[in-house]
């Protein structure tokens, strides 16, 4: 069998692609394990620690906000941003619940109790409306200073992996056992059928918003890490798709702090599941005050599963050109 320039270019095209991969999960899985194999006793030390995730993630925000910014004919562009994160947001999500109240409907498990009064969904909210504040901020000032000042290709990729180390630290360090989490049956089967649900939901946001349906499954595959997400699509397509994945993985954060009490006495796993990768950190109160104690290793060990996948698929979709 003859090897045509054709072939060549095809495995030209896969070793690129693999490369890609490698590198890019290397860069996104090896600071969360070290950062795991930290071990902290004191309590300030894990205190500022978790201030300067926070502080890292706000600087992610502002980068991409500004980068966003120094799009050409940005104005034309806002809206197609706006509404094509709605559109996915809207399709993504609705997959999910589906998925999940028919697990729920199938084997139904109530809540047996609920426990206190709930986290303030208003502080929670604020808690969004400054994260995006950050970008709005970053939109702003790049467009002010688009002549003078610019960001080197890639330097929020630094900031992100500082922020997957001390997020690796936290995990380490939350004072829940891996054995408790790995071995909930329940919390693994929610996580396979939220995955499944989503990639759905991407391609089916594929048809209905006119895009590659590699595109459409990396915007399904952030599962609400809009920090990961929003680099990770920034870097592989421009600031104007990672904008995308950013409004769309942090509309699944606002719009779970209401759904979560609405679903969970008899939808539990729909409550704990439309969180994706959230229920690791901040939804996890409300989800622990509406569904009590019982809940938390269900929700950590779905939380464990849609925090591992992103950085995988994110990776591997958004290795093919658009």
């Amino acid at each position: 069998m003859l090897f045509t320039f054709t072939d060549e270019i095809k495995v030209i095209f896969v070793k690129d692609t693999m490369e890609e991969i490698i590198n890019g999960l290397l860069i996104v899985l090896v600071p969360m394990v070290l950062g795991y194999l930290v071990k902290i006793q004191n309590q300030n030390a894990l205190a500022f620690i978790n201030k300067i995730v926070m502080l890292l993630l706000y600087i992610i925000l502002f980068m991409m906000g500004f980068m966003l910014g120094q799009l050409e004919h940005l104005e034309q562009k806002l809206p197609i941003i706006g509404m094509t994160a709605l559109g996915l947001s809207a399709i993504i999500l609705t997959c999910n619940i589906l998925g999940l109240a028919i697990y729920d409907r199938t084997l139904p498990k109530p809540v047996n109790y609920l426990q206190g009064e709930l986290p303030s969904r208003w502080h929670s909210l604020m808690d969004s409306i400054k994260l995006l504040s950050a970008v709005i901020i970053g939109v702003v000032l790049g467009w002010l200073c688009n002549d003078w000042l610019h960001f080197p290709h890639g330097s929020n990729l630094y900031v992100l992996i500082a922020l997957i180390f001390f997020v690796g630290i936290q995990l380490r360090n939350n004072g829940i056992s891996l054995k408790e989490v790995l071995l909930n049956k329940q919390g693994l089967t929610m996580g396979a059928i939220f995955t499944l649900s989503s990639l759905v939901g991407g391609v089916i946001s594929s048809f209905f918003l006119s895009m590659p349906i590699t595109q459409g499954l990396a915007f399904s595959s952030g599962f609400g890490w809009y920090s990961l997400s929003s680099v990770v699509l920034t870097n592989a397509w421009g600031p104007m798709q990672g904008s995308i994945a950013f409004f769309n993985d942090l509309s699944r954060e606002i719009l779970s702090l209401f759904l979560i009490p609405l679903f969970m006495q008899h939808y539990r796993s729909t409550a704990i599941g439309i969180t994706g990768a959230t229920a690791l950190d901040c939804t996890l109160p409300i989800i622990q005050k509406s569904g009590g104690i019982e809940v938390t290793p269900i929700a950590i060990s779905f939380g464990m599963v849609t925090n591992l996948l992103p950085p995988l698929l994110l990776v591997f979709f958004s290795s093919f050109p658009i």
